[in-house]
């Protein structure tokens, strides 16, 4: 998602950094928290730059360029 974006739309809990306060933190934002609105408006700008069909192929396409 973030990769796809250019910027972060959700935070990536990696290694250490996943702890249950984390997630705890980070599970709230999606699903009460003030930032739950953008997320779903980046989510929307997320599936249109995918487009339908053929998503997959378009993602990994756009992973191997920016890569």
């Amino acid at each position: 998602v973030n990769l796809i974006m250019g910027r972060e739309v959700v935070k990536e809990l990696i290694q250490n950094e996943l702890t249950s306060k984390n997630l705890k933190m980070e599970l709230s934002k999606i699903v009460a928290g003030p930032e739950r609105e953008r997320i779903l408006s980046d989510y929307k700008v997320l599936r249109e730059k995918l487009g339908g069909s053929g998503a997959s192929q378009l993602a990994a396409r756009l992973i191997v360029e920016n890569v």
